[in-house]
């Protein structure tokens, strides 16, 4: 989903909060901040357990965010432009706003004499670089500090606003807690992020090396939570929140994302919107993958059990629905002196007959394909070995195919073309149950040729025969099997190939140039209908 690429500036955000002090080399910051008024607050208490966030009255994520909080000592910049009419009619997503110049900075200012004691350990964490302003400040408790209209900006021409937020125990690399409402973050490039809500918990950083990039696993965080997000841009994003716990290097965490809403740009296929009810992930090692992928390189094994799943998906081109799909779920355990394991499955897949499929659709009397799918696997690193165990694929009212397969050779470590370079078959089956499929195709093609169904299945035994050479030899029962599936015989075929030895992969290609007779003494093919 190219479109999530605008999701990424969240990360961003966290690292400005964390690693500002990497953005800057000795630049004054721009300190200038009004008379604070004290007002009264509570301290935070312990981090709660993660809960669902209150009921909200439900908005368009893609109507305007919330307005951008200007710090007094700028010029507001111009109002946003009015949403434009998408292709949904609805009101749709707002136009991308033209990138303005970065605003210069406000003239440094000293420090208020009386900011509150967690403002000036902020300060002194986001690092010389990095610039921080308020209308209003006051204390919250000890260690804590609550900020009206506050900005934090780079020199680098980052910037975030809020028009609340509460900062709790700040030290030289880390947070203990922030919360803050209404916020903006805005790129150097000009992409703006509107957050409805943002709470940040056990945050902490390890400083890079001086003129390094800060590395994704050289953050942590016990929490962080960003509720009713719009990405605004060429590929507007709306999520309705974003949850992650326990990020920390060498330690599985959690990763939930809940009501994605992503416009697609005009020429991004057939879709033009996707909608997502809910992705989770749980057991990965959220830092460690992060840096391995930002480096290219192989993601760090899952420390345990492991669980993903996408939920509630719906693609639409305008107002027509393209597919939907009820739910992925993938699970993984790593094997304690065994062979790890995995089980992917998709539930609930519809494909409805948008205009690239739906000819073939009618012609076959489908209003709808819908279908699920089911993969076992286990591998042995030790060994080398891989099996698949039980693929399937079912399409309702047409068929169902069913694959297993084993092989070895397979190497630990690498890419997946270094991992199968020396990998060799084993054993494969494969089988087909007809309900229905050929018995369409036959009736759409006897209809347009105007010549009986057994006269047009009869055709297709014979070019059977034709694409085996005759199908004598050995190859004889293979093609007897085929045959009676395609005269209407047979509703399932099963195919096995259990070679003598194992054969590389590899010169499985030279095997085919030998023709039929050539692959069935090689990989041992029988087959079977029933």
């Amino acid at each position: 989903m190219r479109g999530l690429r605008g999701v990424g500036v969240l990360g961003g955000m966290v690292a400005m909060l964390g690693g500002g002090f990497a953005l800057a080399q000795g630049k004054p910051p721009a300190l200038g901040a009004p008379q604070p008024q004290q007002e009264p607050g509570g301290k935070f208490g312990p981090a709660p357990a993660p809960v669902p966030p209150p009921a909200a009255p439900q908005v368009d994520k893609f109507a305007n965010p919330p307005p951008m909080v200007t710090p007094r000592a700028e010029t507001p910049p111009p109002a946003p432009p009015a949403p434009r009419a998408d292709k949904f009619g609805n009101g749709g997503a707002p136009a991308a706003p033209s990138p303005a110049p970065t605003p210069p900075a406000a003239a440094p200012a000293p420090v208020p004499p009386n900011e509150p004691a967690a403002l000036g350990q902020l300060r002194a964490m986001l690092g010389p670089g990095t610039s921080l302003s308020y209308r209003s400040a006051a204390e919250a408790g000890p260690g804590a500090a609550r900020m009206r209209e506050a900005e934090i900006r780079t020199r680098e021409g980052e910037r975030i606003t809020a028009q609340e937020m509460v900062v709790e125990r700040p030290g030289a690399d880390a947070i203990g807690a922030l919360t803050a409402q209404t916020l903006t973050f805005t790129t150097k490039e000009g992409q703006v992020t509107a957050i409805g809500r943002m709470e940040l918990r056990d945050f902490s950083v390890q400083r890079p090396a001086p003129g390094a990039t800060m590395r994704p696993d050289q953050m942590s965080l016990g929490l962080l939570r960003l509720e009713a997000l719009a990405v605004q841009g060429e590929r507007p994003v709306g999520i309705a929140e974003i949850l992650v716990q326990d990020y920390r290097a060498g330690r599985a965490g959690r990763a939930t994302v809940t009501g994605l809403d992503m416009l697609v740009p005009e020429g991004g296929g057939v879709a033009d919107r996707v909608k997502v009810a809910r992705m989770a992930l749980e057991g990965i090692d959220l830092a460690g993958t992060l840096a391995a992928l930002a480096d290219k390189q192989t993601p760090p094994r899952p420390p345990g059990a492991y669980t993903a799943a996408i939920e509630g998906v719906t693609v639409t081109q305008g107002d027509a629905a393209i597919g939907s799909l009820g739910a992925m779920r993938m699970t993984g355990a790593l094997g304690q002196g065994g062979p790890d394991t995995g089980r992917v499955t998709l539930e609930g897949l519809r494909v409805e007959p948008f205009p690239m499929i739906a000819p073939w659709l009618q012609r076959l009397g489908y209003q709808a394909l819908t279908g699920d799918f089911s993969v076992e696997s286990r591998v042995d690193q030790a060994a080398g070995r891989l099996e698949l165990v039980g693929m399937l694929l079912g399409v309702r009212d047409a068929g169902a195919f069913g694959l297993s397969l084993t092989m070895d050779g397979i190497a630990p470590e690498g890419s997946t073309q270094e991992k199968f370079a020396a990998a060799r078959l084993v054993s494969l089956t494969m089988r087909y149950l007809d309900q229905s499929l050929l018995q369409r195709l036959a009736a759409a093609e006897a209809r347009e040729r105007r010549q009986p169904e057994r006269q047009i299945r009869e055709a297709w035994a014979n070019q059977a025969t034709g694409a085996m050479q005759g199908g004598t030899g050995a190859v004889a029962p293979v093609l007897a099997a085929v045959q009676r599936l395609l005269r209407g015989q047979a509703q399932e075929v099963t195919i096995n190939m259990q070679p003598p030895k194992p054969v590389p992969v590899s010169e499985l290609s030279g095997a085919a140039a030998g023709g039929p007779a050539e692959v069935q003494r090689m990989l041992g093919i029988t087959a079977t209908s029933r």
